[in-house]
């Protein structure tokens, strides 16, 4: 095989290897010997060069899944990054029923590596705390990347022993608030107490003693985040949330946002959008669905309406 060059890029970028020699940039590979020579001077940089790809070859799919012997990708939600699990449908690598004596013996391996795996109170600790994260995240319909910020977030809060005398489930449910309001997702403080036998009071508290002790730069909530959440639950049509998107850049831009709720101010953007479209809806839907009273609701409405000047009809 013949050997391939490495590395074909202008010489105006001293950060790539060059020929300890001549200084030149023309670096081939030889697969076969292993080597790294130049194609300048023919000087060999480096010999003895180990090969990081497969020593087989795959021709599909299929035989790549059966000839290759790494494991799954490290996973956070995972408790066990590396470990072995001891699969329960007695068969063997052929997909035969092994005997009754194996079977047996391989209940009893199961349950020793189980203990094995949980001897200690954080294991079993972090264990029960990633199921209730899947559980929770799962009925939020939560992405992957929140998941594994809250796992890393418990993770930490284990090590620094913050879990000691706390509830579990109060941890795990502020962590997954805390992940969520990092990737800024429309979740708020009732959506998640509603999936956990928590109150929205604790957890709050919660939520603030891990901001406490973890010290993140938690960032404000905006209402572009929840707009098109709560365009969906109402069964607004694209042009009534493209409406309330406009006007909220507006209200940006004459700065009367500061300091106000987002949910009142996607409310209130989202209810002046559906009365330009003659769509109606109730000031009491609007205001449950966003979480907040009617009369903030009117507050925001009427505010918009004076600083932006538009032009609404409620006939």
């Amino acid at each position: 095989m013949a050997p391939k060059p490495i590395n074909i890029t202008t010489s105006s970028e001293t950060s790539l290897p060059r020929c300890p020699d001549c200084n030149s940039l023309k670096l081939t590979f030889d697969s076969t010997r292993g080597e790294i020579s130049c194609g300048s001077c023919g000087l060999v940089v480096e010999d003895s060069y180990i090969d990081q790809s497969a020593e087989w070859r795959a021709y599909s799919k299929e035989q790549h899944t059966k000839r290759a012997r790494t494991g799954t990708p490290k996973n956070l939600l995972t408790y066990d990054h590396y470990g072995t699990l001891i699969d329960y449908s007695n068969k063997d690598i052929f997909g035969n029923s092994i005997s009754p004596e194996k079977a047996s013996q391989m209940f009893r391996l199961r349950t020793l590596q189980r203990r094995a795996v949980l001897q200690y109170g954080t294991e079993r600790n972090l264990l029960r705390a990633l199921n209730e994260i899947k559980r929770i995240s799962s009925q939020l319909n939560l992405t992957n990347k929140v998941r594994e910020t809250a796992a890393m977030i418990y993770r930490k809060i284990l090590r620094t022993g913050l879990v000691r005398g706390r509830s579990t489930e109060a941890l795990v449910s502020a962590s997954l608030y805390l992940s969520c309001r990092l990737h800024k997702q429309p979740e708020t403080l009732e959506d998640v107490a509603d999936k956990t036998r928590l109150s929205k009071k604790k957890l709050a508290k919660n939520f603030r003693l891990l901001l406490k002790h973890l010290d993140l730069k938690m960032p404000l909530a905006s209402p572009e985040s929840s707009i098109a959440k709560f365009a969906s639950i109402l069964n607004f049509s694209t042009k009534i949330l493209n409406d309330a998107q406009i006007i909220l850049t507006k209200a940006k831009a004459a700065k009367i946002t500061v300091g106000k709720n987002p949910n009142s101010l996607a409310a209130a953007a989202l209810y002046i959008a559906a009365l330009q479209n003659k769509t109606k809806c109730p000031q009491n839907e609007i205001a449950k669905t966003c979480q907040i009273t009617e009369v903030t609701l009117r507050n925001r409405y009427k505010e918009f309406i004076r600083v932006l000047d538009l032009k609404v009809s409620l006939n």
